[in-house]
């Protein structure tokens, strides 16, 4: 737990600049739940204050809890504040160094129990430890599912709930012990959240065998696979695998071109098939962290096998793919799973 540069005072307020952080996490990271919660993005916001502690901001009174987010906007009202947005409270959370916690890079437990003494790299105190707090925003605003946007969580909360860019969505009326808030001053930063959206299922992409090698390479896991990689043809080794079975397609499209897979929004993932050396065939599934940018999420490597290995896949079905080396044949077939909130699980034949 990070000890406070100076103790806690009421009415403080912690000043934050004009300046920049990274909104959102990182896909794959334990807890994220990719609907909610965008990519790592660049925002830049402007200079703000905010309340050190939650209202009453005073270390020598109890948070106060189980008000409705307009009453909430009220009480900070009559101070000549305003309740924050859900980016600045993330900005102020994540401090200067853009942690993911409160705490830092993990979450201490200690915080929970003793707020007034676990410091953001801006000097605000116990953000959302002891309770979620109400912001000014609102997820998925504009449609039917818009709820108020919490941030922050209760103390018998997981630890994966007080990541500063967790999103949790309330009705605006709710009146809940574990939801208080904090307020800021300054005038109110216009950006929002950008909401993760759903893209096409599938899309072929490009990647080079000496990309992949360096994937590959990047991970113990897969480390081995590097030497010698390379792609099955594209589109006669696809064909080879639907013509050594049956022939029904059963609806389905093949590849062996790396495919781009959006399962939800806000989760996309790189599939890719290939063979190591002359006999070791795989598949491995990234999370897309960026462009060009992947992080091994899942993989499946096929000893004393030469392929092709082909991808099955049907835009109506976002769910699941399959990889397959003989289309129709019994043992021949697995499957490509998403599983919430962001895993893949790649079942074999």
């Amino acid at each position: 737990m990070r000890p406070p540069v100076a103790t806690a005072q009421a009415g403080e307020r912690a000043e934050v600049p004009t300046g920049g952080f990274h909104a959102g996490s990182m896909p794959g990271e334990s807890g994220r739940h990719p609907e909610l919660e965008p990519r790592l993005v660049p925002i830049e916001l402007g200079a703000y204050q905010i309340d050190r502690l939650p209202y009453p901001n005073d270390p020598a009174k109890p948070p106060l809890t189980g008000l409705t987010r307009e009453e909430a906007m009220r009480l900070c009202a009559e101070r000549s504040e305003r309740l924050c947005t859900e980016l600045e409270w993330e900005r102020a959370c994540k401090g200067t160094d853009d942690e993911r916690y409160p705490t830092g890079d993990g979450w201490d437990a200690r915080c929970a129990k003793d707020p007034t003494h676990c410091e953001s790299g801006f000097t605000t105190l116990g953000m959302g430890a002891g309770a979620g707090e109400w912001t000014t925003s609102d997820i998925a605003p504009g449609t039917p599912r818009a709820l108020a946007a919490v941030r922050g969580a209760g103390p018998d909360a997981p630890a994966e709930e007080h990541r500063c860019a967790a999103r949790h969505g309330f009705a605006a009326t709710t009146k809940d012990p574990n939801i208080g808030f904090r307020c800021c001053g300054g005038p109110p930063n216009a950006r929002v959240v950008p909401e993760p959206a759903l893209g096409e299922a599938y899309e072929k992409v490009h990647l080079g065998p000496e990309r992949l090698a360096e994937l590959l390479k990047s991970d113990p896991v897969t480390k081995d696979l590097a030497k010698d990689v390379r792609f099955f043809r594209e589109p006669d080794s696809a064909e080879t695998v639907v013509s050594r079975g049956p022939g029904d397609r059963k609806g389905f499209s093949f590849t062996v071109s790396p495919l781009r897979w959006n399962p939800v929004a806000g989760a996309d993932f790189l599939v890719v098939t290939g063979r190591s050396g002359e006999s070791t065939s795989f598949v491995v599934a990234y999370f897309v962290v960026g462009d060009d940018d992947y992080r091994l999420a899942g993989s499946f490597i096929m000893k004393s096998e030469p392929g092709p290995v082909a991808l099955a896949y049907s835009d109506d079905i976002r769910p699941r793919l399959h990889f397959s080396t003989c289309w129709g044949c019994p043992g021949e077939t697995g499957k490509i799973l998403f599983r919430k909130p962001e895993r893949v699980a790649i079942v074999e034949p």
